[in-house]
């Protein structure tokens, strides 16, 4: 039998040993994946696919139809690219959400401006389990429509959320489409105020039920609220309410629990103006708070804007932003993880030198976690901004993940319409025209482009200059102060990043 001390130095030896077992123990890999081509290239939503892997959605101007156009890549569990396919005409297409159907097929959505009715419409695109396409529809009327979620019902036909000003009451109403499972129409509503309203997110509570959130500054206490809308199977409002503060306060999405509760995850700069901080909500079915403190927000000496949020099996809710708090560079993709009751626990960040965002999250088998974004980062892209994507198996600090990094360069060809190679000038609404005391300015312009404004007189005199600030799905917004401003005809001149002229027009000061 072994008696007496063991030496000193064995012991910090054996000390050593197993701290080193326990830090290998503690490495994951993070499987890091870039996609797209040599412009700009995002991903606006992914979602896990019934064969262990995943579907995500966004946009590309690297390759396609036109000048942007719909762009989808399948990925296999760990984010290998099985097939990439682009959709659209020869002017503009975007896309924000997908879903699988029932035969697993996809449907794709978004909104287009080479088809359809008007300025921008609804664009729909359903294809087999391989992408081929099969039909595609269009809804929306004489004025600007757009889709940015998508969820499919009991009888395969499709419930479809967005943002109309073609009908509705207001600058920009919340547009729904309840469609058939060809995409034909069964009914339509807009719901909002006479101000600005948008459905960002859409999830169904036993197929009967619509639970809509979104952004309003039409309703609620501060400039801009959440807006949450419930609505059953026949276009029935059956309630709906805001959530917000003094400020600013939006809603990007909402998610269904395993207890029924609604996950609402967005942004608020109530806490700190000037600077967004992620913010997340949960709700039973009649939209009342289920937690105390009823919001949970993560804040930080910068911005953090949130995306998404999902629960896990365990109760856990794994969240996702981007900040520019605690990261490699100038933003990184923000993700953590929180207790059931709300409590933030940790998270990781991901990133290179320069920008990621955080935009999406989707849940795979076993609990493996997706996240997509985008990044302009050297080492990540093969372009402006690249598809990015981060797969892990466990939440923990950056740095005790081993990184696997792959990048898919992609030439997708075009699939439908004629290949162009013109440049599209972004559209502009500017409301309310003529401007009585402050209107917005709303460009809807290409994915990743910064913009900013000049204003002249009728006699050619600069009265006002500023940027516009990115806002979500493409578009810019700014705001046009009267106060200086005499009454008459105001020329605006939008002008891009490397000051090339865009677009121009005129508005009336009253």
């Amino acid at each position: 039998m072994f008696s007496g001390r063991m030496p000193m130095k064995r012991v910090l030896y054996i000390l050593f040993l197993f701290l080193l077992v326990q830090e290998v123990s503690a490495q994951h890999k993070a499987y890091i994946s870039t996609y797209g081509g040599l412009q700009n290239n995002t991903c606006n939503q992914v979602k896990a696919t019934s064969d262990g892997g995943y579907i995500m959605i966004g946009t590309t101007n690297s390759s396609g139809c036109g000048n942007t156009d719909m762009y989808i890549v399948k990925t296999d569990s760990a984010g290998k690219k099985i097939w990439s396919k682009t959709y659209g005409g020869e002017l503009n297409e975007e896309g924000f959400s997908v879903e699988q159907t029932y035969d697993h097929g996809y449907a794709f959505l978004g909104f287009t401006n080479s088809f359809g009715n008007g300025g921008y419409d609804v664009y729909l695109v359903r294809t087999d389990s391989n992408g081929v396409f099969q039909w595609q529809r269009t809804y929306g009327g004489a004025d600007w429509d757009f889709g940015y979620s998508i969820r499919q019902l009991a009888d395969s036909g499709f419930v479809i959320v967005g943002q109309t000003y073609s009908i509705g009451q207001g600058n920009g109403d919340v547009y729904v489409i309840r469609a058939d499972r060809y995409g034909d129409t069964l009914w339509t509503k807009a719901i909002g105020g006479t101000g600005y309203d948008v459905a960002n997110s859409v999830t169904l509570f036993r197929d009967s039920l619509y639970f809509i959130a979104g952004t309003t500054t039409s309703f609620g206490l501060g400039d801009t609220d959440m807006y949450v809308i419930k609505m059953n199977n026949n276009g029935v409002v059956e309630k709906d309410t805001t959530f917000g503060s003094t400020h600013v306060d939006k809603a990007s999405s909402i998610r269904l629990t395993s207890n029924n509760n609604l996950l609402i995850y967005g942004s608020s700069d109530t806490v700190n103006p000037g600077s967004f901080s992620e913010v997340m909500i949960k709700l039973d079915s009649n939209c009342h708070y289920t937690w105390s403190p009823t919001w949970q927000i993560y804040t930080c000496s910068g911005n953090s804007i949130g995306s998404d949020a999902v629960e896990l099996l365990n109760g856990n809710i794994i969240t996702m932003g981007t900040s520019n708090c605690n990261g490699s560079g100038g933003y990184d993709m923000h993700i953590q993880i929180t207790q059931s009751a709300g409590w933030w626990i940790t998270g990781p960040n991901f990133g290179g030198t320069n920008n990621e965002q955080g935009i999406s999250i989707a849940v795979g088998k076993n609990d493996y976690m997706f996240f997509a974004g985008s990044s302009d980062s050297p080492g990540y892209t093969n372009g402006l901004y690249n598809v990015f994507t981060v797969c892990v198996d466990t939440i923990q600090n950056s740095a005790l993940y081993t990184f696997v990094i792959y990048n898919y360069k992609d030439t997708s060809i075009c699939t439908l319409g004629i290949a162009s190679n013109s440049v599209i000038p972004p559209g502009v609404k500017i409301f309310p025209d003529p401007i009585t005391t402050t209107a917005t300015m709303l460009v809807q312009g290409d994915i990743g482009e910064h913009y900013s404004v000049n204003v002249y007189s009728n006699l050619g005199q600069q009265v006002i200059t500023m940027p516009l600030m990115l806002s979500a799905h493409g578009q810019s917004i700014g705001h046009i102060e009267k106060t200086g401003l005499a009454p008459g005809t105001y020329m605006y001149v939008i002008v891009n990043k490397e000051g090339d002229r865009v677009g121009s027009g005129k508005f009336i000061v009253d």
